[in-house]
């Protein structure tokens, strides 16, 4: 997709895969980008990169302030969805959190500013390989993702008409703050970033970024029943 003079929409700007996606779209010399936290304070570092930056305050779970802002902010050609949420719960927690943010906030900015997005404009879901298996020791989040795969694939139909191309991002674990704790080999999120919009180029509209996603996603197809078990390890009795 040629980004040039395009107007870019990120939530969650404020993580590390969000920072790295606005760095890597300067790079592209679009027009204008607006960058969404609850707190724009911590957007402070972000708005120095460019005066093509603007920042927004939103919770993406509050459906009347997406509302008004979809209002104000004209169109836009490109909405990257990449808030979310991981409560780290498993199935018997009692937390809603995850499908709070990852499913039903992302479908309010799904279907409010799907409205400002011009013909030929593309939505970008930050999923997760987890989306295609449960590990329980955080199911809820698992589980939320899962919802927002489906959700992505209704969608892509739904806006098919309007000449809006969706696609989904299935990322394996990245270097953030959300993943600080997880013992295990990260991605960087500049390499998420690159290999997204390579998927974008390649039409490939659901994007496996990193190679624990790619190892994931050929162990469904061959090795579905194992690997469920080994996930299933992750709880200790």
């Amino acid at each position: 997709m040629n980004l040039e003079n395009k107007t870019v929409f990120i939530t969650g700007a404020n993580g590390g895969l969000g920072s790295a996606f606005v760095k890597e779209f300067l790079n592209y010399n679009v027009k204008k980008i607006y960058c969404s936290a609850r707190d724009i304070s911590k957007l402070d570092s972000i708005k120095k990169l460019s005066n093509k930056i603007e920042l927004i305050e939103l919770d993406i779970t509050n459906k009347e302030q997406f509302k008004s802002l979809a209002l104000t902010i004209g169109e836009i050609d490109v909405l990257i969805n990449n808030a979310g949420a991981n409560s780290a719960k498993r199935l018997f927690d009692n937390e809603i959190l995850d499908f709070d943010v990852n499913l039903f906030g992302t479908l309010n900015s799904c279907r409010i500013l799907s409205e400002n997005i011009n013909n030929g404009g593309i939505i970008i879901n930050i999923s997760s390989v987890l989306a295609l298996i449960n590990l329980p020791i955080m199911a809820l989040y698992c589980a939320s993702k899962s919802a927002l795969h489906s959700i992505t694939q209704a969608l892509r139909a739904e806006l098919k008409t309007k000449d809006i191309s969706v696609y989904e991002v299935l990322p394996g674990p990245i270097d953030t703050t959300m993943s600080k704790d997880l013992q295990m080999p990260k991605t960087s999120p500049n390499d998420i970033v690159k290999a997204t919009i390579n998927g974008l180029n390649s039409d490939e509209y659901e994007i496996y970024p990193d190679s624990f996603a790619k190892v994931i996603r050929q162990r469904l197809e061959e090795d579905r029943i194992n690997l469920e078990n080994e996930f299933a390890q992750s709880i200790n009795y």
